[in-house]
């Protein structure tokens, strides 16, 4: 009896020591991203159509670096504040703690500083520097800080993770401000891609009059099939996902 007493141990004491390397192994797991792609949308602002957006994500030639950039499309009336050669684009590192930008820029193809600018991430000195509306910048890092752009692929990190995003830092060219994702319900939202099963968040940040909403469609890997900005309780902006290609 003592030797299967004996043996039921070590069993045991086996099967726990796999479980909890198990555990180990999966707390320091790199997290999933996104399968490249390019995602075109319709835009529209205040119920006129403004035109299309690109957005590109792809691996950057390094296994743990990606790029993600959008490039716009303005109908002929939105060309009046929107040029065809603006655009903005983030370069990320995958590390084991998630996503984190490395660089961030942004041109909107017109003349003037206003609006352009760009930044290096440093995560040894938790300092991003570089220069928004032609003045420079330096602002701490915080863990999970992103930038502007970088933030939407960070969410839908979080989300493929089985996580929610909760509240987020992130750099917006020349401050720091901190969004919370609420998640609401599940929708089917009717697009150029069939029907599409959604799940709807908003994101908000404290003292603000304007609210982000958007459905993530969990079979695409939580892309957004559609966006929102809400202001003062109004609709301002829409897009709509009309195109969708991937690796």
């Amino acid at each position: 009896m003592r030797h299967i007493a004996s043996a039921v141990l070590r069993h045991r004491a086996a099967g726990f020591v796999l479980a909890l390397l198990a555990m180990m192994s999966s707390a320091h797991a790199t997290p999933a991203v996104p399968q490249p792609f390019v995602a075109t949308y319709s835009v529209s602002f205040r119920g006129i159509g403004a035109g299309t957006l690109r957005m590109e994500w792809r691996r950057d030639g390094q296994s743990n670096r990606y790029v993600f950039e959008t490039h716009a499309n303005p109908s002929t009336l939105a060309r009046l504040v929107v040029s065809d050669t603006a655009f903005e684009r983030t370069t990320l590192e995958l590390t084991d703690d998630g996503l984190r930008p490395l660089s961030w820029a942004a041109d909107d193809g017109r003349s003037g500083e206003k609006g352009n600018g760009s930044l290096q991430f440093d995560w040894t000195a938790k300092i991003a520097s570089g220069t928004y509306d032609g003045q420079p910048v330096k602002l701490p890092l915080e863990p999970g800080m992103q930038d502007r752009l970088s933030i939407q692929i960070g969410a839908m990190v979080a989300l493929i993770g089985g996580h929610e995003p909760g509240t987020i830092a992130m750099i917006n060219g020349d401050s720091i401000r901190h969004y919370t994702y609420t998640r609401g319900q599940s929708e089917t939202v009717q697009s150029k891609l069939g029907a599409l099963e959604t799940i709807v968040y908003e994101s908000t940040r404290p003292n603000s009059n304007r609210v982000s909403r958007v459905w993530h469609v969990p079979s695409l890997e939580y892309l957004p099939a559609r966006a929102e900005q809400v202001r003062k309780g109004k609709v301002e902006t829409v897009m709509t996902l009309i195109a969708l290609t991937r690796e």
